[in-house]
């Protein structure tokens, strides 16, 4: 219990002294980013990567200002110019310095406009191919085809004015402003009405893009267009039916969480280059081909809540983005085919976790200076299915009620919609939500890197007409951490009834004594299985029952 004590106050009072080194150093606030790109030549042989941008950026200054750095790729950028008060900037080492020469008084805003052009390379976030071009930044790909701030706590509002043949179809984020043709050509405009994270800004189009709309009436009455662009030759009735479920599919979500928060809800398929299953840009969803697929729909839609709209603070607090959304899918099937399959698609999601062989914690606060690979920081078998089941066992602990109460009252806080959250402050606020003290319970499956193996024991003794159940809890852990849970144990009478008991287990070799007036013959531990991440033994002691 010390050692597990000392390691909760190192998680949750670390929370007002750690701050990433990119906050840190950040002394402004990107308010706007307005680009114009000419994406022309892209869509023709041989199919080049190269484009021409000019980007506005607007920011306010936190402090007095003499510099300020953005990201942007020594590789694949070349700035060409800037325009904006006095001052001097240099390109190296994938920042981009603008130093001021006069200095930029704190809460003032200011305008500066790049001019530049993305080489005719291979960056692996701008991707053009056949006619194809589109965009995938998670986690940190925006600086390589814009200069930007590029961390997930600077949320701007974003808005693009793109150049592009006649025949293309382009969405991106927000709502579409404009699209005027002229001859061969068209000019698309895209803007948000609400701010987003770099990672989350998107830019999916091409050649002969199939494209359908339809138009949801949110709870509050905002007619909320969806579109759907997709690729000849996919399974139209797979997108046919992602259709027909998606009213209902907002509508369940909206009433579980808060109304829909965006302008817009759209998906788009992309072609082999697009490495992921899903990527959930704000209000257009990217989808590896023909992957219309309900389940992933649902993962991926779920994050204009979890991740969107309430977006991580830095690339440690990432499990609340994918936990959350694996979670929620798991919701949507509970939904639509009950209780049942959502048993089974989460205890899928638990034996995925087991089956990992590189086990680490879940929240793992180094990532805040420094981003580990993509096959880490996304891993499946941790940040998504580790994650998703640990919020089931939150959900048992707290019971229904209580914990979907709570996950209203997480998505309607002012406080935190279209901002950011820690996993330090998540946790805060998920007590103050249940009113109960729950530190124990995320610090133990967030910094754990394993589960509790319970080696438990039990005995039933007789003594004149009461018969007495003892049941002794203990754990042989292959880490320093012992998981305090709540158990259910069910006494199994030679009458075939049973009863179900719920004990509260905090500490090794506890014990726990019933008293009842008819035989019991068997214990069952945990039957229904709520503790999904564990190993269980039991054993049966010698001293059985004597009959008088």
């Amino acid at each position: 219990m010390k050692t597990f004590f000392k390691i909760f106050l190192i998680l949750f009072n670390s929370a007002q002294f750690i701050i990433p080194q990119s906050e840190l150093e950040k002394d402004f606030d990107i308010l706007k980013y307005t680009l114009e790109v000419d994406f022309y030549n892209n869509y023709s042989e041989p199919f080049p990567h190269s484009f021409d941008g000019t980007l506005e950026i607007e920011f306010r200054a936190l402090n007095d200002l003499n510099q300020i750095k953005l990201n942007a790729s020594s590789f694949s950028l070349m700035i060409n110019k800037i325009e904006g008060k006095d001052f001097s900037y240099k390109h190296s080492a994938d920042t981009l310095f603008i130093n001021f020469n006069k200095t930029i008084k704190k809460n003032s805003s200011e305008k500066i406009k790049i001019y530049y052009t993305h080489n005719d390379v291979v960056d692996g976030a701008f991707f053009v191919k056949d006619g194809m071009l589109f965009t995938n930044n998670a986690p940190q790909g925006a600086r390589r085809w814009l200069p930007c701030f590029d961390h997930p706590s600077d949320k701007a509002l974003f808005e693009l004015k793109a150049k592009t043949p006649a025949d293309v179809l382009l969405g991106s984020n927000g709502l579409l402003v404009d699209s005027a043709k002229n001859a061969d050509t068209i000019y698309y405009n895209w803007k948000t009405e609400y701010p987003l994270s770099t990672y989350l800004i998107v830019i999916s189009s091409k050649k002969n893009y199939k494209m359908d709309e339809i138009k949801w009436k949110s709870l509050n009455g905002k007619n909320i267009p969806v579109r759907f662009y997709w690729n000849e030759g996919e399974n139209k009735s797979a997108l046919e039916h992602i259709k027909n479920i998606t009213p209902e599919m907002m509508k369940y979500f909206s009433e579980l969480l808060c109304d829909y928060p965006f302008e817009k809800n759209g998906y788009a398929t992309l072609n082999e280059l697009f490495i992921f299953g899903g990527m959930e840009n704000q209000t257009l969803i990217s989808l590896c081909p023909n992957c219309w697929n309900e389940d992933l729909i649902a993962h991926e839609f779920s994050h204009q809540w979890f991740g969107n709209m309430i977006t991580l603070k830095t690339w440690s607090d990432v499990w609340l983005n994918e936990g959350f959304a694996t979670f929620a899918e798991g919701l949507w099937i509970e939904h639509r085919f009950g209780k049942k399959a959502y048993n089974e698609y989460i205890k899928i999601q638990a034996e995925r976790f087991f089956q990992a062989e590189n086990k680490f914690p879940i929240f793992n606060r180094e990532w805040r200076n420094k981003i580990p690979d993509i096959n880490i920081l996304y891993n499946g078998e941790i940040i998504y299915a580790k994650a998703a089941s640990v919020l089931q066992m939150l959900r048992y602990t707290l019971g229904d009620s209580i914990f979907f109460a709570a996950l209203k009252s997480y998505t309607n806080d002012k406080s935190l919609q279209y901002g950011n959250i820690s996993t330090e402050e998540f946790i805060a606020k998920f007590m103050n939500y249940t009113g109960r003290d729950i530190g124990w319970f995320f610090n133990q499956w967030l910094a754990g890197t394993h589960y509790p193996i319970y080696k438990n024991y039990y005995s039933i003794t007789q003594e004149s007409s009461d018969y007495f159940v003892d049941l002794v809890f203990t754990q042989e852990n292959k880490e320093n951490i012992y998981y305090k849970m709540p158990f259910e144990v069910e006494i199994l009478f030679e009458d075939g009834t049973s009863i179900k008991e719920s004990v509260f287990n905090e500490m090794n070799n506890q014990n726990f004594q019933f008293i009842y007036q008819k035989k019991p013959i068997k214990i069952y531990f945990d039957p229904e299985e709520n503790i999904l991440l564990k190993e269980m033994f039991v054993e049966e002691l010698e001293n059985v029952i004597i009959d008088e």
